[in-house]
């Protein structure tokens, strides 16, 4: 703007001193012209900005790798004399910073916008203000719009190079059972209270004291699925692909898991998982979550999963 009344200054400047030298009429329509140049760009100005309307077209989930944009469409009386700045702020919520850039709308009110889909996360893009400019940028006036929009940007399946058969991930444990009569039992001594029923007399003659049977039963653990945070954002974009494919892969077959969340020098997040809904809002508060800036490159050589770590075939003890 100060550059353009810069300009605009010399050449009114100019054609004053044209017209004193050259008192024609071909130097005062010059300096008449100039002289309306403002006044006209002020009225273009004031009527843009008061009939402005302002609209966001955005998608609100995608995939890493793949393009996405914001459309911006402004549309108003004086619209083709006129161009508009949009501000935005561009959040990563996974790593925690900001992003301020201004948004240039002149080709017929209609922009597209870019977003950021190289890597899996949360991503928050606020539009704060419209700045209605004339054509020559002479004048602007601001509009408030403060339009919040939210990307999320899902991994894309990946399969683990260490895949176990499903029997492995069907864990099972023992826990005491209620049941008196049950065909899986433990030994232990007699203590007092026991009923004389459960004493085991065969072995209790051999080892010279009382022992007694105490029930047990099988229950089905949860395979737990681990993902530890790391502030490489290629590897852990691979990490969540492989997480994804192996929860889906559970969900499919019925198997019951929990994903683990593993921070560095942070309490870990679990998160049960039995149906797809149950992984949406998993993966969800997942990519919303910050990444610890993770302390040195030893600690970090020292707490690098292995690939068969990020799968682990454990169950739940009681």
């Amino acid at each position: 703007m100060l550059k353009t009344w810069f300009l605009y200054s010399i050449s009114l400047i100019a054609a004053f001193i044209f017209f004193l030298f050259y008192k024609m009429w071909l130097s005062w329509y010059i300096l008449i012209a100039l002289l309306a140049i403002p006044v006209f760009a002020l009225i273009v100005t004031i009527a843009a900005s008061l009939t402005v309307k302002f609209s966001v077209v955005n998608p609100a989930v995608t995939v890493k790798g793949k393009p996405a944009f914001i459309k911006l469409s402004i549309e108003g009386i004086a619209s083709a004399f006129s161009f508009y700045k949009v501000k935005m702020i561009t959040t990563d919520h996974m790593a925690g910073t900001q992003e301020k850039k201004v948004i240039v709308i002149c080709d017929n009110g209609v922009t597209k916008i870019p977003l950021e889909t190289n890597h899996c996360g949360a991503y928050s893009y606020k539009l704060s203000k419209l700045k209605v400019y004339d054509l020559l940028g002479f004048f602007h006036f601001d509009q408030n719009i403060n339009k919040d929009i939210e990307l999320l940007v899902k991994p894309s399946p990946e399969m683990p190079g260490y895949m176990p058969d499903m029997y492995g991930f069907k864990a099972k444990n023992l826990r005491k059972s209620s049941k008196p009569n049950s065909e899986i039992y433990d030994i232990r001594d007699y203590q007092l209270g026991d009923p004389v029923k459960t004493i085991h007399w065969k072995m209790s003659a051999k080892k010279d004291k009382y022992l007694v049977k105490e029930p047990l039963e099988e229950y089905g653990g949860y395979s737990r699925v681990i993902l530890k945070m790391t502030d490489d954002r290629d590897e852990l974009d691979l990490h969540l692909g492989q997480i994804l494919f192996t929860s889906k892969f559970f969900i499919d077959h019925e198997v019951a898991h929990i994903i683990r969340v593993i921070p560095p020098d942070s309490r870990e997040v679990a998160f049960s998982i039995e149906s797809n809904i149950d992984l949406e809002r998993a993966l969800h508060t997942i990519l919303h979550m910050r990444i610890p800036e993770e302390a040195s490159e030893d600690k970090r050589s020292t707490e690098e999963p292995d690939e068969e770590e990020v799968l682990e075939e454990v169950s739940d003890a009681d």
